[in-house]
């Protein structure tokens, strides 16, 4: 045989155990009204809300909270028959404390229904979200004063609210992206990784500026991609932490850097000009300072002309560079081994006196790198160079062709 349960033996027990659960609710206020709307049922957190005891409010109607415009327009009466026809609603509106100070409520409105349908009552809840609206109020109007898209995004993924920036940068309407995932507003083949960044702010919530080297993109609502940045800042809520996104389009900006990048391309081109004067022989004259990139472009330059004419020498004239340092010299250096390595022989013109004297002062060993003073005397001695190169070769043809014959 068993033995009843504690709800079994008192079925009083059961209803007792579910007011004090209704009592401990401290953000909610739960009223029992019965089928003609009267109070029936008072919680501990009715009275801590809206300053009224039970024996003030019971058999009265809930009315009683609401503002003097809206007694008069009969609206209590109103929300009860349509709850009463068409089901649970809810609503916001002004409810009047003890005291006789305004405060905004979430009010939800359930039947009770028994077995045949008849509406034997209702559960009244309310919420005060005075201070929720006034800051969504604020955080609205911060929101569509901001130069850029904003995007709040809830602990879930999910966006909050955006403003008019947002709608106009992504192409879509408030109601189009608002409970959405954010990842809508991401390529699809970056989303998978976007989720995992989203995460990862979450668990280490704190502001990130622009400018953090990442290179972004947006999805507009037609489909097309576009660069952006992203700057991230925590907004810590009831709800949890928010993620609020400063998005900007960086299109021109883009576009910009990629033209002016192109002009220096074009001037570092100019600046280090590569001359065939005669067949294999080039002049490379270099004009103003060399620092590391004009150096790399330098080399770049030369190896590929090399490449192209087959050159077996190449005069580096340096009569336009003001100063000669340590720096400068290991460029030329190692511009002079590269060519070595294809078979070319290099030689420096315009070396001046002081420059002379300035690279013995600092130690430099250009090696056994061939100079001459001016270019006129380089190229006299390319030709030497060409000459003696070309009897060589005479020599080893004659060799050869001797060996064979014999």
């Amino acid at each position: 045989m068993t033995t009843p349960s504690v709800d079994e033996q008192d079925p009083r027990a059961g209803l007792r155990d579910l007011e004090t659960m209704l009592d401990a609710l401290t953000d909610h206020a739960v009223i029992k009204l019965g089928p003609d709307g009267e109070v029936v049922r008072w919680s501990r957190s009715a009275q801590a809300m809206t300053g009224y005891t039970e024996d003030e409010v019971v058999g009265r109607p809930p009315a009683l909270l609401r503002t003097e415009e809206d007694r008069d327009a009969g609206l209590p009466e109103q929300e009860l028959e349509t709850v009463r026809r068409d089901g649970p609603r809810s609503f916001q509106g002004w409810l009047v404390h003890h005291n006789g100070e305004r405060f905004l409520a979430h009010i939800s409105l359930t039947p009770v229904v028994d077995g045949d349908g008849s509406v034997t009552g209702f559960v009244e809840v309310l919420r005060d979200v005075t201070e929720t609206a006034r800051a969504e109020s604020l955080f609205h109007g911060l929101l569509e004063s901001a130069p850029d898209a904003m995007v709040i995004v809830g602990t879930d993924g999910r966006i909050a609210l955006v403003n008019r920036q947002a709608e106009l940068l992504f192409g879509f309407d408030r109601a189009e992206l608002v409970g959405r995932e954010i990842e809508m507003l991401v390529p699809p083949r970056f989303r998978d990784r976007h989720v995992g960044h989203r995460n990862g702010f979450l668990s280490n919530p704190k502001v990130r500026p622009m400018g953090a080297g990442l290179e972004l993109s947006g999805l507009r609502r037609d489909g097309t991609e576009f660069p952006i940045e992203i700057s991230l800042s925590p907004l810590h809520t009831a709800e949890g932490v928010l993620v609020a996104a400063a998005i900007r389009d960086v299109t021109e900006r883009r576009e910009t850097e990629q033209r002016l990048q192109r002009q220096r391309d074009e001037i570092l081109e100019l600046s280090t000009p590569v001359i065939q004067v005669w067949d294999k022989v080039l002049v490379m004259p270099i004009i103003g300072t060399l620092d590391t990139l004009r150096a790399t472009r330098l080399t770049e330059g030369l190896l590929e002309k090399i490449a192209q004419s087959q050159a077996e020498v190449a005069i580096l004239d340096i009569s336009g560079v003001p100063t000669i340092d340590t720096q400068v010299a290991q460029h030329l250096l190692k511009t002079v081994q590269a060519a070595a390595l294809m078979g070319t022989v290099s030689i420096m013109s315009g070396v001046r006196p002081e420059t002379a004297q300035s690279m013995v002062h600092l130690g430099i060993d250009m090696g056994r790198l061939r100079s001459r003073s001016t270019l006129q005397d380089a190229l006299q001695l390319a030709l030497a160079v060409l000459a003696e190169r070309a009897g060589t070769a005479e020599d080893a043809a004659r060799a050869l062709t001797s060996g064979v014959t014999r």
